[in-house]
């Protein structure tokens, strides 16, 4: 990994880590993070200009253009109808409407999501976040006929010795590939599939344009095809096409969630997301409840690492949603070797895992090819859910789950991590072992308590009066953590929680009705929940177990709205606050008091993909302000403005509106127009001395403010070096002798911000001037003497 990699994963480390000790960030500093930041700055981005994306070469926001996705409880206010387009809408099963609209140009985003997110008949809004496929490698040579995948989840071996799977008597079982669609003249895949549907193009098939799920779909008849029978086309299961994007980066959460409700209303028994994003949303978690209430399984992968332009990991955690979600099998991917594959996304949610690397099988035109990534290892699990529901059809997708990750292979001591999940999927263990009626068993002592990810469920047994079941369950940072108890009412009236909280020191209790729901007030760290049962009757008492987490208030609430925005009187130099977004639509507010005249510059910096930030810049009085809002998730938000004295509004916000478990930063840098140390220098006779090889950072204040320089040239040679912000115009450095008579000349531009000359010169007093050309040189710029 390249050093900018490996500083940027050890910067959010140390952010992680420093979260904890910061109850208290005064606007005088807090080092650490400042330096943290001029590190990030020294890595991605130039000096000031207005105003400003981090990374203009990478893709900016993953949102539909003014895309919205709406679900009404009823039918819609027609006065909500004069302010969109209706791009596509569907009638769900219980009478409401879900709609994705578009708004009309005359509209404002922010006003409109406010007024029609708080009306009652409005289940939900929130951004049409995109959704998008990755393929990884190019088709090799070397790698054909290479299907050692197969050999590795042990389907070779189930081949061999189980022969039910083609018994007429099993019911048919089919998997729905939610995807770019299928080719539907592949040889190796006509005998499985049956009709889908084109949700993009309703009059059309759907047929594969990119390749994507032609290969998902190839990996599913790779798991199957050892017992297919050619004589009597006798297969195991089928697959139906269901296509919700075309190029594999038109896709989006709308139609993706549609794509799972379709396929439910069309008799899917296993629904495979190769697909996803960081970003929560209500339409495609109320779409995966439906398939669950419907008994369908869900396989989702953990998506692939967000890289830089230099092909270094930015993030490759959490998972992606849907994969995340908790009755969704999460699916990471490993190597040949059975080692997790650094780009498979890990964290909270992770079932299982399942070679993700080179993975050969069918591509679009009757051939084959490998392609690399977690999307082409959940097909692989979703091939084994349909095995499992055709051994075991009354089976409930909770039980599906369980079986298959009682099954799978871990690949070190722990039952359950956040890289690997419950381990490596086994097809021939799930089609050979019986379900045990607890699987995270033994966990009768807080000491071999079994590990629970966050914002999960789990199914579980008490056997008996003496069982306990034990959970670890780990806290990212303080917050509250909710805990929720389901099954038969009369169990759960027996029922004892018991949580140990602040490692050790404090422990609740709560019994029967109240152990239904518990919300705890968690520190960071590890905390174990066990449950027992007071009942004297005999038999198992099955129950589930759900936990969710959501922050602590940062220190700046309530400032929600702009008339409680939480003051911060502004001195020069570095500033910096630590915030959350603690609940769904939660907007801060904060009052920048500015003493003088000067140059301000605010970013905030999220600490995961999970979140994508806004700012709202508004003077105090004015009726409009600027919104900024270039980056995707997980992409820092950077905007540069001169500054009157007076009170400037800023509001940081997250575009998906919801609560989101990781902090943010809001670094602010602000500095008078007079702030510059070689001031004043705007004629030869005020020339500051440069002395020595330091590199002086000095402004331009505009396009006729002047800077002068002089220095001394002994028998050394000398080179004069001149670097500018990426968002200035053009800059002339300009040298003189002691006479004011022009030597040489550097001239800078956007497409050359750095530039040295290296004169002939004998020894004597010098002069460099230093001018720009218009408004856009306002700034900080380098001028560097060097001896060569």
């Amino acid at each position: 990994m390249r050093f900018h990699g490996k500083l940027n994963l050890w910067i959010n480390d140390v952010r992680r880590e420093s979260f904890q000790l910061m109850k208290k960030i005064s606007l005088t500093g807090f080092i650490l993070i400042l330096w943290i930041t001029s590190l990030t700055g020294c890595l991605n981005q130039g000096e000031p200009g207005e105003p400003a994306r981090e990374n203009p070469a990478e893709p900016t926001k993953s949102t539909g253009q003014r895309e919205w996705v709406v679900q009404w409880k009823e039918e819609p206010d027609p006065d909500f109808l004069e302010t969109v387009q209706v791009l596509h809408e569907t009638e769900e099963e219980d009478g409401g409407i879900t709609m994705l609209v578009q708004l009309n140009e005359d509209v404002d985003e922010n006003r409109w999501v406010d007024q029609w997110s708080a009306r009652g008949e409005v289940e939900f809004i929130h951004p049409n976040h995109k959704y998008k496929v990755e393929m990884r490698d190019e088709a090799s040579a070397s790698d054909a006929g290479n299907r050692y995948y197969l050999e590795g989840i042990n389907a070779i071996r189930a081949w061999r010795s189980v022969d039910w799977v083609l018994q007429s008597d099993r019911d048919p079982v089919t998997v729905a590939v939610v995807d770019t669609g299928v080719d539907m003249e592949h040889p190796s895949l006509k005998p499985y599939l049956v009709e889908g549907v084109n949700l993009r193009q309703s009059e059309q098939p759907p047929q594969d344009e990119m390749g994507h799920g032609t290969h998902v779909a190839g990996v599913i008849a790779e798991v199957w095809k050892g017992w297919r029978k050619e004589k009597n086309s006798r297969v195991p299961g089928r697959i139906m096409p269901v296509k919700v994007m075309t190029d594999g980066q038109d896709g989006d959460v709308y139609f993706t969630a549609e794509g799972v409700r379709e396929s439910v209303r069309r008799g899917a028994d296993v629904i495979v997301l190769a697909q996803g994003s960081w970003t929560y949303s209500e339409t495609m978690a109320d779409a995966i409840r439906f398939a669950e209430e419907e008994g369908v399984v869900v396989v989702g992968s953990s998506g692939n690492a967000s890289l830089n332009e230099d092909g270094d990991i930015r993030y490759n955690r959490p998972l992606y949603y849907p994969a995340a979600l908790p009755t969704v099998l999460g699916v990471g991917s490993v190597d040949e070797e059975r080692r997790v594959v650094i780009t498979s996304n890990s964290g909270p949610g992770i079932d299982v895992v399942a070679p993700g690397e080179s993975i050969w099988a069918a591509v679009p035109g009757g051939g084959y090819g490998s392609d690399s990534g977690t999307s082409f290892a959940a097909p692989q699990v979703a091939a084994l859910a349909a095995l499992v529901i055709k051994r075991h059809p009354e089976s409930s997708p909770a039980e599906v789950r369980s079986l298959i990750r009682q099954t799978a292979r871990p690949l070190e001591d722990e039952r359950w991590n956040e890289q690997y999940g419950f381990g490596a999927i086994d097809v021939h263990a799930a089609l050979t072992e019986d379900l045990k009626p607890d699987i995270f068993e033994p966990n009768d002592q807080p000491s071999r308590a079994m590990p629970m990810s966050l914002d999960q469920m789990y199914h579980a047994t008490l056997k008996d009066q003496q069982d306990r079941d034990c959970f670890r369950i780990h806290a990212p940072y303080s917050g509250t953590l909710h805990l929720s108890l389901g099954g038969d009412a009369q169990h759960l009236r027996q029922m004892v929680l018991k949580a140990e909280v602040e490692k050790g020191k404090k422990e609740v209790r709560y019994k029967g009705k109240e152990a239904k729901n518990v919300h705890l007030t968690v520190s960071r760290g590890e905390m174990v929940v066990c449950l027992s049962s007071t009942g004297k009757g005999k038999g198992p008492k099955p129950y589930t177990l759900s936990n969710s987490f959501r922050p602590a208030p940062d220190e700046y609430e309530n400032n929600d709205h702009q008339w409680n925005a939480f003051p911060l009187e502004l001195s020069t130099g570095y500033s910096s606050l630590l915030g959350t977004f603690h609940k769904n639509r939660d907007d801060d507010w904060f009052r920048l008091k500015i003493p003088e005249p000067g140059r301000l510059r605010l970013r905030v910096d999220v600490w995961s993909p999970r979140s994508d930030p806004v700012l709202y810049i508004q003077e105090k009085g004015g009726w409009q302000g600027r919104k900024v809002d270039e980056g995707a998730e997980g992409k820092p938000e950077t905007y540069r403005m001169n500054v009157n004295a007076g009170s400037l509004y800023v509001r940081v916000s997250d575009y998906g509106t919801h609560s989101v478990p990781d902090p943010y930063n809001l670094f602010i840098e602000y500095e008078t127009q007079s702030q510059d140390s070689f001031e004043p220098n705007d004629t030869s006779d005020q020339a500051t001395r440069l002395v020595g090889e330091e590199a002086l950072k000095a402004r331009l204040g505009n396009s006729s403010d002047l800077d002068w320089y002089t220095f001394s040239k002994g028998d050394e040679n000398l080179s004069i070096a001149l670097s500018i912000p990426e968002e200035w115009g053009k800059v002339e450095a300009v040298l003189y002798d002691k006479e004011l008579r022009v030597l040489d000349q550097l001239r800078l531009s956007p497409d050359r911000r750095k530039g040295t000359i290296t004169p002939d010169l004998p020894p004597g007093d010098y002069y460099i001037r230093v001018r720009g050309s218009k408004e856009e040189t306002e700034g900080k710029y380098k001028l560097r003497l060097e001896a060569g």
